[in-house]
């Protein structure tokens, strides 16, 4: 569930207008022979529009969703300065307001995480819905190992979910930080088909904080 802690978040930080480097090789390699004018992608929390902005200029139908107000403002004012269209709508991804079987790609860029998992797997029920058959799904969420994790303060029953990670590099306005196991991957992502994982591992501050990602790219084979 979106929470408001995002805003203030974007207030202080509109992370620039740069896409995620995973994105751009997955979208490059998978829609290289495509006609990306009748390729409709919609980037689950999309924020200020780093990824939006990416995808408009590539050509590709673009749709993003976000709960903030403030992160939508940005986006959608970068996105007139630079003559670029993609449809933007305000609301909470656990009810996506989108037909079923319309996108030919959902991403999520290190949105999912901060849902508990009974929700993630809500959201992923819309998600899957409203992709078409053999329509693809491309996810980056923080894994479990994040520098930090042992001062976390968890939430509820979940195991590797966190109200906070005091000591860990991420912003503390999150609401709820749910890490990933190798072993939740595919309960997490069950409803897909064909899942592929791999991770990214990167430092920050002269190597003292150390961050682990999962890329996860899935499919949807039935309607």
């Amino acid at each position: 569930m979106w929470n408001k802690g995002w805003d203030k978040l974007f207030q202080r930080k509109p992370w620039g207008k740069y896409p995620c480097e995973e994105l751009v090789r997955y979208i490059s390699k998978t829609f290289k022979k495509k006609n990306k004018t009748n390729i409709k992608i919609l980037e689950l929390g999309c924020g200020t529009g780093a990824n939006i902005f990416f995808l408009a200029k590539e050509g590709f139908s673009t749709y993003g969703i976000d709960g903030s107000k403030t992160a939508l403002k940005l986006a959608e004012k970068y996105l007139i300065s630079e003559k670029l269209k993609a449809k933007l709508s305000l609301g909470d991804i656990i009810k996506l307001p989108y037909k079923s079987n319309f996108f030919d790609c959902v991403i999520d860029i290190e949105c999912l995480y901060s849902n508990l998992i009974e929700d993630t797997k809500k959201i992923l029920i819309e998600v899957h819905r409203v992709l078409k058959k053999n329509a693809v799904f491309f996810s980056k969420t923080f894994a479990t190992g994040i520098s930090g994790q042992s001062s976390g303060i968890p939430y509820a029953e979940e195991k590797f979910t966190f109200k906070k990670i005091p000591q860990s590099p991420l912003y503390s306005d999150y609401g709820v930080i749910r890490l990933t196991d190798e072993k939740n991957i595919k309960n997490i992502y069950s409803l897909f088909d064909e899942i592929n994982y791999d991770y990214i591992i990167r430092t920050q501050n002269s190597r003292k904080d150390f961050i682990k990602e999962w890329i996860i790219k899935a499919k949807k084979l039935k309607k």
